[in-house]
């Protein structure tokens, strides 16, 4: 199987849950990732999700597209990473780029950010 496309180009320093529930920490074995667009979609508790990535290496940009089926009210967090090398995981069930979809190891405190409005499709574009 081939290496999927990143999501985006910026380094893995913050990580984000969502969720469709309030909470102030993260147990052991919760997904995060460093993509605030697709932890936005997760907000949402989808069954099926997918994620379209589109290089367009001649005008320079990248296109990514989530859709996902989802259909509850969402929360974003951000998770309080001291030293990701011991708290996290890759995802072993992760069909995207390494580092995009990694599990927590241990209980991690949360920062609310916001409630996160319905969206069935979520959609941004950025500099490769």
């Amino acid at each position: 199987m081939d290496e999927a496309a990143p999501m985006t180009s910026e380094a893995h320093v913050e990580w984000f849950h969502g969720s469709p529930k309030r909470l102030s920490s993260l147990l052991a074995g919760s997904t995060v990732t460093p993509v605030i667009t697709l932890a936005r979609a997760f907000s949402h508790k989808p069954v099926n999700l997918s994620i379209e990535v589109i290089e367009d290496e001649d005008h320079g940009k990248r296109q990514v597209r989530i859709l996902h089926d989802g259909t509850k009210h969402g929360y974003l967090y951000r998770v309080v990473v001291d030293k990701p090398e011991i708290d996290l995981m890759q995802h072993p069930d992760s069909y995207g780029a390494p580092g995009e979809k990694m599990l927590t190891v241990q209980v991690l405190p949360l920062e609310f950010m916001e409630e996160v409005t319905f969206q069935a499709v979520y959609q941004y574009t950025e500099e490769l």
